[in-house]
């Protein structure tokens, strides 16, 4: 029997981002392959000073915290599976179900949009400006950071505030037991507003020292997440920083038939038209005709279709008023990436050019058309305009 690899991993009590607890998890389901040792740092700060000096093996840490920090001298030797990224309103009603006017905390930019383009009637606030709303500003400053989270939810449970806006990781450290609505991509029902959540949530990175050698602990990592980690920081590295908070990322490796199958329910016909073959169908069908939908389900891949896992790749941004969103999306296969990737980059900046350009009054007259349509217009989309500079998005 061989002996186990001993490795020291370093951590940090919980910081809110579901790290600590997924590092715990991932040790206790494989303790049979390695003798693990977990030692608590005061900070994240500390851990990565003291692996950079020769202590310890690994250093768990969320992807924000590896942009964040100093890591020269050290590299991601792998990521654990990948938490879901979406983030939660906590209220009693799902937003849609809200009472008109009613207030909604929220600290991130990017949702703010997102909800106000599902329901532009919300009251949306930062904390900030939520407690100098109700005249108690002084105290929530007061307040230790990871405490503040805590007095909102008792400020909702005491009706001064319908709801508030959180990720995962912040919900999962509530004291209380609170009910949760996902801010989701809403696959299964189209009709609903997306929320394409902000980039880099959910990832459990393993760091070492460069040289580390990775292949040891391989079997405890996830393929799949190592490589949207990748392309999403390599999309958010690719934009300016000024859309950081208020851009929309998300890569997600998908199974073939999962996606024919989603294609299938919304009537995405050209995803259908895209993979199958419609004139080609799977047993025999005698005497009877098949409609569009039974069409689609007979219908088998294209020839030379590969259907090995694709990657889905989503980027969005709105307007303050959340009245204009600006997105790109593609599916390809693990191969093209890095090309997948480039062109779903090209096509969201050139989207993201058009729309914020002014239209010029048009010299030439279309007979039929009213008169409005070639008087200059504005731009499409203002992604900075007076209003967004405003104290509530700062």
């Amino acid at each position: 029997m061989s002996e186990k690899v001993r490795l020291e991993v370093l951590t940090t009590a919980s910081r809110r981002d579901g790290v600590r607890l997924q590092i715990e998890r991932s040790i206790e389901q494989n303790r049979n392959n390695f003798d693990f040792k977990l030692q608590q740092l005061p900070h994240i700060e500390s851990a990565v000073d003291a692996l950079r000096n020769g202590t310890g093996d690994l250093v768990a840490m969320s992807a924000l915290d590896w942009r964040n920090l100093d890591v020269e001298g050290l590299s991601i030797v792998g990521i654990l599976p990948r938490r879901e990224p979406t983030w939660v309103l906590v209220s009693d009603d799902k937003p849609e179900y809200l009472c008109s006017k009613a207030i909604v905390v929220c600290n991130h930019q990017l949702l703010r949009r997102q909800m106000r383009r599902l329901r532009s009637d919300l009251v949306l606030l930062t904390s900030e400006q939520f407690a100098d709303h109700i005249g108690k500003l002084d105290a929530y400053l007061n307040l230790d950071e990871e405490d503040r989270i805590h007095w909102i939810e008792e400020c909702r449970q005491e009706k001064l505030l319908e709801g508030f806006i959180v990720s995962r990781g912040e919900h999962s450290a509530l004291k209380f037991k609170s009910r949760r609505h996902t801010l989701g991509l809403q696959r299964e029902n189209p009709e609903r507003a997306h929320f394409i959540p902000p980039p880099l949530y959910g990832f459990t990175l393993l760091v070492s020292r460069t040289g580390f050698p990775g292949a040891t602990v391989l079997p405890m990592f996830d393929p799949s997440a190592y490589l949207a980690h990748r392309i999403e920081a390599a999309l958010l590295d690719s934009l300016p920083e000024e859309m950081h908070s208020i851009v929309g990322i998300y890569v997600e490796q998908r199974k073939f038939k999962t996606i024919l199958k989603e294609a299938q329910r919304s009537n995405d016909d050209f995803t259908n038209d895209s993979y199958l073959d419609s004139t080609r169908t799977q047993g025999k069908v005698s005497g009877k005709r098949l409609t569009g939908s039974e069409k689609w389900e007979r219908s088998v891949p294209k020839k030379g279709m590969s259907t090995s896992p694709r990657l889905e790749i989503k980027v969005e941004t709105l307007n303050f008023q959340g009245t204009v969103t600006a997105s790109a999306e593609r599916i390809c296969t693990l191969e093209e990436s890095h090309m997948g990737m480039v062109n779903v980059l090209k096509e969201f900046i050139n989207l993201l050019e058009t729309m914020q350009i002014e239209h010029a009054e048009m010299v030439r007259k279309f007979p039929g058309l009213p008169d409005e349509y070639s008087l200059a217009r504005p731009p499409l989309m203002d992604l900075h305009s007076v209003q967004a500079s405003s104290s509530e998005e700062e």
